[in-house]
């Protein structure tokens, strides 16, 4: 049976105003029933997307979780690997201070052999100046007492 042989025998046991009557009714409890579908719909709809962002959120919180992990190893291997480093370059300059330190020492206790060696070389020339002084006042002496004796026989 069509919609229009439905309609035809209702305008006979209804009437023309029973039967708009009743379309109406009809009519506005189908937008009812629309309403209500469409309410149930987006309730549906907005349970399922908080579930999915739950999930949604649970993933990426172990996701981070993950890789905060991660990046707390690296950085910890990165520590770890930059304290060895930092502990071989302060033994290298410990070791490299240490020889530099024995090379000071060699090289003082060399500059003082050599300035003992100065002193022996003035102390012995101290004594040949101290030497020839002795020859050269002497030498003055016996020429400053021969020009006397050379000036009291001219003179006398």
């Amino acid at each position: 049976m069509g919609k229009l042989s439905a309609l035809n025998v209702l305008k006979e046991k209804l009437g023309e105003d029973g039967v708009n009557a009743l379309l109406e009714v009809l009519e506005e409890e189908r937008g009812r029933t629309r309403e209500d579908l469409f309410q149930v719909l987006e309730e549906r709809f907005a349970r399922r997307l908080a579930e999915e962002m739950g999930k949604l959120r649970s993933e990426m919180y172990k996701l981070f979780a993950q890789h905060s992990a991660e990046v707390d190893e690296k950085i910890e291997n990165l520590r770890s690997e930059m304290t060895e480093k930092i502990e071989g370059l302060r033994s290298e300059m410990h070791d490299e201070i240490g020889k530099l330190r024995a090379e000071v020492h060699q090289e003082i206790a060399k500059v003082w052999n050599e300035i003992g060696k100065l002193r022996a070389e003035m102390h012995s020339m101290k004594a040949d100046i101290i030497k020839w002084m002795f020859v050269f006042w002497v030498s003055q002496t016996l020429v400053i007492i021969g020009v006397i004796f050379a000036l009291m026989r001219f003179l006398g």
